[in-house]
């Protein structure tokens, strides 16, 4: 029997095609995907090309994804036929000798109508959603996971004052993450209209790096402090990088509060310098944050559940899977949206 997906074929180039779907076996569910995201990643294989992401040409691809359980193996225990579930990209299956976990994941088959999953355990690889939660945004669970799992490093409390880098899709959703928080002051840096105007819709302190740096922006809105060493930094207790840009980190850096958390989810491949004296003067704790845990989807699903209007706005358009090549060109104009979702049902 025969499926419809994604298939990436390299650079600007991604068409849809007929693939063989998954039979079901013994201990394994189907799921009919419902709803996935085109993320960074995918645009990355999309603008640059793909090995370097685990994507590869002549494959299924995508790793947003959440669909209802349409077909249930001899032995499951858990789960039944019609669940709604997110599906965890980086630990649905096991990797192979010719498969990493890299490309496991981004090859997991998002844009695919169905996906297997060989050994589902909830909470593990398979995570139930309530049947009234919206699509839309549970379609967004592994970005906002994410975002999260850097956000919690930094043992996030009412009353921080956050600085968020670039104003994409991470740093949106770590922005929803931080207002469900009950954190209020949240800057958020960004250099397009289409975006600055998002920052502003969802509650953020915009700044137009365009108009004014970003270290000026903070020290004039929160007061300049003086660091162990003399130096000048802002009143940021947490800085979330999730833009990457060449002289960021020198510039978090140099400008971080004495005893500040700075969570890198950024894939910014620049070589910047690292002082000591920083790290060592300013007390501060730098954390690398990759992906996420089981843990941190369920927090995400239970946070997204409890507040759907404040993750929504992120997702900026949605297309039918027929529609996938033009999809993936509008999600590429970052001065025309943030997330782009792919509806099955279209």
């Amino acid at each position: 029997m025969k499926m419809r997906g994604g298939m990436y074929n390299g650079i600007k180039d991604v068409t849809l095609e007929e693939f063989d779907k998954p039979e079901i076996e013994a201990g394994a569910i189907i799921v009919k995907n419902v709803r996935s995201g085109i993320c960074g990643t995918d645009l990355h294989a999309y603008d640059i090309g793909g090995p370097e992401v685990g994507i590869y040409p002549g494959n299924q691809f995508g790793h947003e994804m959440s669909g209802i359980v349409d077909e249930v193996g001899e032995g499951v225990e858990g789960f039944q036929k019609g669940d709604h579930v997110f599906v965890n990209p980086v630990t649905f299956r096991e990797p192979t000798e010719t498969m990493s976990v890299l490309m496991s994941c981004d090859m997991a088959g998002a844009f695919s109508e169905y996906v297997k999953v060989s050994k589902p355990v909830a909470d593990y690889n398979v995570f139930k959603l309530k049947e009234d939660m919206s699509w839309d945004v549970a379609a967004m669970t592994e970005p906002v996971s994410v975002a999260l799992n850097g956000i919690l490093k930094c043992r996030p409390k009412q009353g921080d004052k956050v600085v968020i880098y670039g104003g994409g899709i991470i740093g949106l959703c770590a922005l929803a993450c931080f207002k469900c928080m009950g954190i209020d002051e949240v800057i958020v840096s960004a250099r397009n209209d289409f975006r600055c105007a998002k920052i502003e819709e969802m509650g953020g302190i915009l700044c137009d790096t365009r108009k004014t740096p970003l270290p000026e922006f903070v020290m004039e809105r929160w007061g300049k402090l003086t660091g162990n060493n003399g130096e000048d930094t802002w009143n940021a207790d947490i800085v979330v990088d999730c833009a990457g840009y060449k002289g960021g980190l020198e510039e978090i850096l140099k400008y971080a509060k004495c005893g500040s958390q700075v969570a890198i989810i950024s894939l910014g491949t620049a070589e910047e310098p690292l002082v000591e004296n920083n790290l060592c003067f300013k007390d501060m704790s730098l954390h690398g944050s990759f992906a996420y845990t089981p843990e941190v989807n369920r927090k995400v699903i239970d946070m997204m559940y409890a507040n759907e209007a404040t993750f929504a706005p992120i997702a900026t358009a949605t297309y039918g899977l027929s529609e996938i090549t033009q999809a993936f060109k509008d999600a590429d104009d970052h001065h025309k949206n943030v997330k782009v979702l792919i509806d099955f049902a279209r």
